[in-house]
């Protein structure tokens, strides 16, 4: 265990921000330990500093805020620094080229990238990596995404120390009933298979655990987390009129609202289907695409044949702390994924006390009760979206009712930020403690190896 030691003080002046971006403060832990987090993302940030999915930052904030040494290795590009220090924690940077492959790429390329890619990865980067972990002497190794896991695993042993999976969610439940999206989906079925004392994975509504059954991954370490959600920035307020005329819309415009980022698993042109098919009926619909991504010239060429052009924005991604405004101003918030759609951006409109409709895939419907909190729309209904749509659009009190109810039974599901992030944090530290396995809350007698 190590004293928290953090160089230069800039840590502390780093804590602000930490908490302005994130939104959560916990209480100090009694003993410290020395975490190193390793990952293949060049950044955390999705869509820019601020921006895009909070949950992987958080977890690096976390154990920060527990008063914990936190340093990050990652790959960078030419452009990017060394070194840098956010959110309490030290990042350490390593030249390597890019990961990921290219979604917009004709399947055989991007599988035949996404194998040399993750492979030379697996191998070749891990010199590197263990070379910065050696020097740092962790206490425990976290592999934030299951493309860094095998060189997690094996900098772990290298050193001694325990080792915990921090994972996200993932595409392999779709590839289920899909051998070709199964064996072309290596990465996450190498990851999970990965051995560790603590797997903490996201809960987001997906059918993860028949994934796991099917990988034969052993479900004693396995952590189920439904991500945690800052009521008070998250909260009901008057419609931002400023706002509307802002993006130049009318004052009772009806507004459709997905905040994701633009990338062929969102299935956004399913939302841009349904408002060409809704604006000759509420010619004051529109629809926002709030945040970036590789699909966004493609969704504003569907746009355009569409003939929907002028009423599709692309305001492009807006930081975390200032989401609620666009939240209030929507009248509909989507989300139609084919994976899972109980994911953080239905928790913070609901939140917001805004009506959502869903795509009911996974477990969506233990989130959006369908008539009570929100629309379900069944994978074989999606063709009456444009009419669920017009139905809501002129009836604002059946909406509102829907918003209303939503707040409270979101809040009941899932805990505040600070409650769920102390609860991923003291798993960490219980691994760093007793270097063994940390049952989880799945695993029952007789489950996994």
């Amino acid at each position: 265990m190590s004293s928290g030691d953090r160089s230069d003080g800039s840590g502390e002046r780093s804590r602000a921000e930490q908490f302005e971006v994130l939104g959560f403060n916990m209480p100090r832990a009694d003993e410290t330990i020395r975490a190193v987090l390793i990952t293949a993302w060049r950044t955390l940030w999705s869509m820019g500093k601020g921006a895009g999915a909070a949950s992987f930052m958080r977890s690096v904030a976390a154990l920060a805020a527990r008063g914990h040494s936190v340093h990050v290795i990652q790959p960078r590009g030419r452009k990017q620094d060394d070194q840098d220090f956010y959110a309490g924690a030290q990042f350490h940077r390593y030249l390597w080229p890019e990961v990921f492959s290219d979604p917009s790429k004709p399947l055989p390329a991007r599988l035949f990238s996404r194998a040399w890619r993750y492979f030379a990865y697996i191998w070749l980067a891990y010199p590197r990596v263990l070379q910065i972990a050696r020097r740092l002497a962790p206490d425990v190794v976290i592999a934030l995404g299951t493309m860094s896991a095998p060189i997690a695993r094996r900098v772990a042993d290298r050193l001694g120390v325990p080792m915990v999976g921090r994972y996200f969610g993932g595409t392999l439940c779709m590839g289920l009933n899909n051998r070709l999206r199964w064996y072309g989906n290596f990465m996450d079925r190498i990851g999970f298979k990965v051995p560790v004392e603590a797997m903490i994975m996201t809960n987001d509504g997906a059918s993860h655990m028949e994934v796991f059954k099917r990988l034969g991954v052993d479900l004693r370490p396995v952590h189920f987390l439904r991500n945690g959600v800052d009521y008070e920035l998250m909260s009901p307020g008057p419609r931002p009129a400023d706002l509307i005329r802002s993006l130049g819309l009318p004052d009772d415009a009806f507004v459709m609202l997905t905040v994701t980022r633009l990338h062929p698993e969102k299935k956004l042109d399913r939302a841009i289907r349904a408002l060409a098919g809704l604006r000759p009926r509420v010619k004051d619909a529109y629809l926002v695409l709030l945040g970036d991504g590789p699909e966004r010239h493609r969704l504003q060429e569907l746009a355009e044949d569409l003939g929907v052009a002028e009423a599709v924005l692309f305001p492009g991604p807006v930081r975390n702390v200032e989401l609620p405004p666009w939240y209030r101003m929507a009248d509909v918030v989507l989300s139609l994924l084919d994976r899972t759609n109980a994911a953080n951006p239905f928790f913070e409109a609901m939140a917001c006390g805004r009506c959502v409709v869903a795509l009911d895939v996974g477990t969506t419907r233990e989130v959006v009760v369908e008539g009570q909190t929100g629309v379900l729309v069944k994978a074989d209904e999606l063709g009456r979206l444009p009419e669920i749509l017009e139905h809501l659009a002129r009836h604002p009190e059946e909406r509102e009712a829907l918003g209303r109810a939503a707040r409270p039974h979101v809040i009941g599901l899932c805990g505040s930020v600070e409650e769920r992030m102390l609860r991923e944090a003291r798993i960490v530290e219980e691994v760093a403690r007793t270097r063994s396995v940390v049952v989880g809350n799945v695993y029952k007698a007789g489950d996994g190896a």
